[in-house]
């Protein structure tokens, strides 16, 4: 009861930071997970925007940020914000007032204003020269191609790196291309500097592949020793969570396997703020304490977020067995956690999801009012 009163503030001082920047409600959420989500273009969103479907088409007004994650995404509005995107295929033709950050295996700007920076990454990324940035653009794939105005600098590295005729860079050009193709237009317009990165490799008299091969194997006991230590830990915690809380743990992966994209979002959220919130309490003295405290309490969710969601997937795992112990169904999915997490880029993106999904399941399950049966 205690801990509650103490995370009590800091979630209300999270929640008002947001409100502060948000016209309406701090945020509209929308999941289609096997649908398609449109914003029409007479529709016209005054929050930020969360979408989680299929696929996704923005072709209104969003006076916010977008987050959005789906196969395929087409933004064709205006969005009085930043954008957050993530997807197969990205198409954007509309208007951001803000920064465009996006990863995706295909991307294409055509025809876009960008009143911020490009920081996209994806295997084929093309912006066009109907294209307009008033920031910089940041970049890296395997084949990019940029022919639009770019207020400031390029940085891009790729395999093959190909700047239009119509290509105009206010500042300078980054590029690194390796023993890569890279074409530069004769064209293409650059107020600054140009800037390649190349890499060269000379043969040494060593057996690099003996090198090669003991950096592999240390690599991989180092990494197979840490694994080790690190899921025998979470399990310890793990284990003393469900002894001193077991109500507040099972409610809590309840909440991740009942409401995933709920949670989800709302753990994103308070990630998102925390930093922000806590730099506005640092800058005075008399919120220095409450700072300090609010990382420890942050600290002490963000493991207990991994533990709940690894309750909630071994028991979804082991709905079947209803003899299965909780204890035992909770290493499971710990283990299948770590498993993929081993997995590059997928176990990071994963890593995320796990996150902010029970860090928002834990923090639903603190507001929840909890019934008591009468005796």
């Amino acid at each position: 009861m205690c801990m509650r009163k103490l995370l009590a503030p800091l979630f209300i001082f999270i929640f008002m930071f947001f409100g502060l920047h948000a016209n309406t409600v701090y945020a509209k959420v929308i999941t289609e997970k096997e649908g398609n989500v449109t914003i029409a273009k007479s529709e016209v969103i005054n929050d930020d925007l969360f979408i989680g479907a299929k696929s996704v088409t923005v072709d209104g007004i969003v006076n916010g940020d977008i987050f959005v994650g789906a196969e395929a995404i087409k933004i064709g509005g205006t969005v009085n914000g930043n954008i957050h995107a993530a997807a197969k295929t990205i198409e954007m033709s509309g208007v951001v007032r803000g920064n465009m950050y996006s990863g995706a295996q295909n991307i294409l700007v055509t025809g876009s204003r960008i009143g911020g920076s490009l920081l996209l990454g994806g295997a084929s990324l093309t912006i066009d020269k109907n294209t307009s940035v008033a920031g910089s653009i940041l970049a890296g794939s395997e084949s990019l191609m940029i022919d639009s105005r770019v207020t400031r600098s390029v940085y891009a590295g790729a395999g093959n790196f190909n700047l239009g005729s119509g290509a105009y860079i206010g500042k300078d050009l980054y590029y690194a291309s390796g023993e890569s193709k890279a074409t530069i237009s004769p064209d293409a317009t650059i107020l600054g500097s140009t800037f390649k990165s190349e890499y060269t490799y000379t043969k040494p008299n060593v057996d690099v592949g003996a090198m090669q091969k003991s950096a592999m194997k240390a690599a991989v006991a180092t990494k197979v020793g840490i694994t080790i230590v690190w899921f025998l830990g979470t399990l310890l915690v793990g284990f003393v969570y469900m002894k001193l809380a077991e109500k507040q743990f099972s409610q809590s992966a309840g909440i991740v396997s009942q409401s995933f994209w709920k949670s989800l979002g709302l753990g994103f959220l308070i990630a998102m703020a925390f930093i922000p919130a806590i730099i506005i309490l640092g800058v005075t003295v008399v919120g220095l304490p409450l700072a300090g405290l609010s990382v420890l309490l942050f600290i002490m969710y963000s493991c207990l977020a991994g533990i709940v969601v690894a309750r909630a997937l071994g028991s979804a795992l082991l709905k079947a067995n209803k003899k299965a112990p909780v204890f035992g169904a909770f290493a499971l999915g710990l283990l299948l956690i770590k498993i993929v997490e081993m997995i590059p880029f997928i176990g990071f993106m994963t890593g995320l999801v796990i996150f902010w999904s029970g860090l928002g399941a834990l923090t639903m399950q603190l507001f929840t009012k909890q019934k008591v049966a009468k005796s």
